[in-house]
């Protein structure tokens, strides 16, 4: 019972949640701006991608550095541009189907970024970043 209660604190240390919500904080807000006042100029599907760009990177340098600190760039690179990549087709058909049923495109993403909180942590701590 006490290794599992260690694993448990192990698992959602301070420095891994916080780390973790401010590279989250940091891909949501400048995707957010970017898709939300972008989206009229260049279409939901391109504004998706250069806002998800923007908001990955800045959150890969927070998970690498801050929640899941560690020696393992290369392997936790490709990892995390694996689960990106699949993460920007969910995002885009989540976001569209959203529209589609009249969710204003501005409050999709608060909804959209429900779903990432809990999916990104758990592949970032189990795979991405796994020591």
């Amino acid at each position: 019972m006490k290794k599992l209660k260690q694993k448990q604190q192990h698992f959602f240390s301070k420095r891994s949640v916080l780390g973790y919500v401010a590279g989250g904080g940091a891909y949501f807000w400048s995707a957010w701006l970017i898709i939300t006042f972008g989206e009229k100029y260049f279409g939901l599907w391109w504004v998706n991608i250069i806002g998800n760009v923007v908001g990955i990177t800045l959150n890969y340098l927070c998970q690498r550095y801050l929640a899941f600190p560690g020696k393992n760039f290369f392997s936790s690179g490709w990892r995390f541009a694996f689960i990106s990549i699949v993460n920007l087709l969910i995002s885009y058909f989540i976001l569209r189907w959203l529209t589609d049923i009249g969710v204003p495109l501005w409050f999709g993403q608060f909804i959209s970024a429900g779903f990432f909180t809990i999916w990104n942590y758990v592949w970032y701590k189990l795979w991405v970043f796994k020591k």
